[in-house]
């Protein structure tokens, strides 16, 4: 059992320092493995889809192509009926967004003077160097939002190569898997293969929940929004599913734009925006949540909050998207090793 304990304790140190080979050089491999990487991940959100026609007498080949087709149909209704309103939203509010700007400022200024000039002055000063950090706050996501689109789009000749990686890694799944048992000695197989089936429950109810639980926010934002006429709803719809995939802070961070658009217009509007988002995000908490995700990482919220803010700083959006379920899977391999008899 020693002897075994010392195995454990050499392998989680080549982990770490692997790890740590990647957060020195993660810009460059990045670059490398990203196709790789969105490749796998698409692939592990449609096994369960190719698994589906696959139990029904369908070769796997045949069941691949059938799921392609799907999604291929989605993004030309998508394409067709959807992106337009997105496009002509996102451009709408980049023509617009100067004006926004000098009325966030004229709304911060005419606060100032009547609600904190009989303030003492350091606790004003201290006031007024929050609101001038909010604004700057505010402006540097809208221009890191956009960015990041700018650079998604610089990518767009990476795409070509991810449906035929998808492809093989749903047709030869059982492949990879063969080789990776390869590797491992057959004195630890069993033991791994427990771990790997507890990874595979993490990311299956993590990832996959997320994915669903994200389009259920952001077209019941977006609907929602648009029924009482606030602007750019679809596109604020979008944001919010995409902020929704952040645990905890997500939901909280996409009130923050319809509540200010919808404010732009009137205060009505402002008030109905905030409560539409609320209310969506509590029927998502108390009614959608428990049933699609459950306990689906172990963590406590304070942890979760943690893992984000390191993943952000070290890995910018990808930490904030993947830095929970890696947690989850850090913890479910520390448990199996060294705690687990």
């Amino acid at each position: 059992m020693e002897m075994k304990n010392k195995v454990y304790i050499i392998w989680f140190l080549i982990v770490l320092g692997i790890f740590y080979i990647f957060i020195k050089n993660w810009a460059s491999i990045k670059s490398i493995l990203s196709p790789f990487f969105v490749s796998m991940l698409i692939a592990y959100l449609l096994h369960p889809f190719v698994r589906y026609f696959n139990s029904k007498g369908f070769t796997v080949t045949f069941s691949i192509l059938m799921v392609f087709l799907l999604v291929a149909a989605v993004i030309l209704v998508f394409s067709y009926y959807v992106f337009p309103i997105l496009i002509g939203e996102l451009t709408s509010f980049v023509k617009m967004l100067p004006e926004y700007i000098k009325e966030l400022n004229f709304i911060l200024n005419n606060f100032k003077f009547l609600y904190l000039s009989n303030l003492p002055p350091d606790i004003e000063n201290a006031i007024e160097r929050n609101l001038n950090s909010l604004t700057a706050g505010m402006a540097s996501f809208v221009d890191a939002f956009f960015k990041s689109t700018i650079s998604m789009l610089k990518g767009f000749t990476e795409l070509i190569i991810i449906p035929i990686l998808t492809f093989y890694f749903l047709k030869d799944k059982g492949v990879f898997l063969k080789e990776f048992e390869n590797l491992i000695p057959p004195i630890y197989r069993d033991r791994f293969f427990i771990l790997l089936f507890k990874v595979d429950r993490i990311l299956s109810k993590y990832l996959r929940a997320q994915v669903y639980l994200s389009i259920f926010v952001g077209a019941l934002t977006g609907l929602g929004l648009a029924l009482v006429k606030v602007r750019y709803a679809f596109l604020l719809g979008v944001i919010a599913g995409i902020l929704n995939i952040i645990p905890y802070i997500g939901p909280i961070l996409s009130i923050v734009p319809a509540v200010a658009i919808g404010f732009m217009d009137s205060i009505f509007k402002g008030l109905w925006a905030f409560a539409i988002c609320l209310f969506i995000q509590q029927v998502e908490n108390v009614f959608v949540t428990p049933k699609v995700m459950g306990d689906s990482v172990g963590l406590h919220p304070v942890t979760v909050i943690f893992v984000l803010i390191l993943g952000e700083e070290f890995f910018g959006i990808w930490g904030l998207l993947f830095s929970v379920p890696v947690a989850a899977i850090l913890k479910e391999v520390f448990t199996e090793i060294f705690l687990d008899k």
